[in-house]
């Protein structure tokens, strides 16, 4: 898909220039690994947890993710694989994100019980910085021309070029003649995807900055705004083949299943180790000779400077 993007802008502008400025998908998602990796770590080394455990989790999480992604995508394709078992061995094989999240999650939290770290800690500072991933990977689905929007007129849509995705798909229901060079425009839900990581980035880093809650509670707040938006975004998804269950999509139902589920453990957090986690926290200020000038006392979940 890249390479037809490319062929396209080429044609369109002249030389070859966007041979060397549109990078290649899996470049955008190892980018996205490394980015969140480095993130997760320095801010883990900020909250005095081990940056050795933290980057062992990382790592954890990573392998959980990929393998989740492709065990994911081969359970919702089960006639496929028993027609054609050798797709197991497959290694750039189809993915799903949603397994690449559970499997992500299981990764790093199987990672610091073995370690016997202190998980809700290391889960806050994960999701103050999770966000980072879809914001840089979804690029890599927009070049990929999957997970695309449905047909729209506005101002921002985009056309794919002939052999992509979308094009396929209109092509097949009649839409458009096989023969033309762009598809109908479309929503960039990719984008607007990679948006959605953007403004959880920021919200949970406002919060993880400003802000002592009980611990785990960011990683919960983190999943609820998550599943909340994309809801919301998938109406705007075009790609029937990521299957539906009655009337929603599978995206529609995995946001149902995380929101209440974090909800659920927000409550628990709140109702059964909230008094635990309320604890008091020093702040010392120190002045110009390096002398204690000020210590103030302030309780989790009040505003920090």
């Amino acid at each position: 898909m890249r390479a037809r993007i490319v062929e396209s802008l080429n044609g369109s502008f002249g030389g070859d220039l966007f041979t060397w400025l549109v990078p290649d998908p899996a470049f955008l998602y190892a980018l996205a690994i490394g980015v969140l990796l480095w993130v997760f770590v320095t801010r883990a080394k900020s909250e005095e947890l081990s940056r050795y455990h933290a980057l062992g989790a990382a790592i954890w999480g990573t392998i959980g993710g990929l393998l989740g992604a492709r065990i994911f995508f081969l359970l919702q394709n089960v006639s496929f694989l028993i027609a054609k078992p050798s797709i197991v061995f497959e290694l750039n094989g189809s993915t799903v994100s949603w397994g690449a999240y559970i499997g992500g999650v299981i990764g790093f939290a199987l990672y610091l019980r073995r370690n016997h770290q202190p998980l809700l800690r290391y889960a806050d500072v994960l999701a103050s910085c999770l966000g980072l991933g879809p914001f840089i990977a979804r690029w890599a689905c927009f070049l990929n021309g999957d997970d695309y929007g449905t047909r729209s007129n506005v101002a921002w849509a985009v056309s794919f070029p002939h052999g992509s995705y979308p094009f396929a798909e209109q092509a097949n229901a009649g839409f458009i003649d096989p023969m033309t060079n762009l598809s109908l425009p479309v929503h960039p839900v990719q984008l607007y995807l990679s948006l959605k990581g953007l403004l959880l980035f920021v919200i949970c880093t406002y919060i993880f900055r400003r802000y002592r809650l009980p611990q785990g509670s960011l990683f919960c707040l983190y999943w609820l705004l998550f599943a909340c938006m994309r809801f919301f975004l998938e109406f705007f998804r075009g790609d029937v083949s990521r299957g539906f269950v009655g009337p929603l999509s599978v995206g529609q139902v995995m946001s149902i299943a995380i929101f209440v589920v974090s909800a659920l453990a927000s409550v628990f957090l709140i109702v059964f180790n909230g008094s635990a986690s309320f604890v008091k926290r020093s702040i010392v200020v120190f002045d110009s000779d390096g002398k204690v000038a000020e210590k103030e006392e302030i309780k989790k979940g009040q505003e920090r400077d």
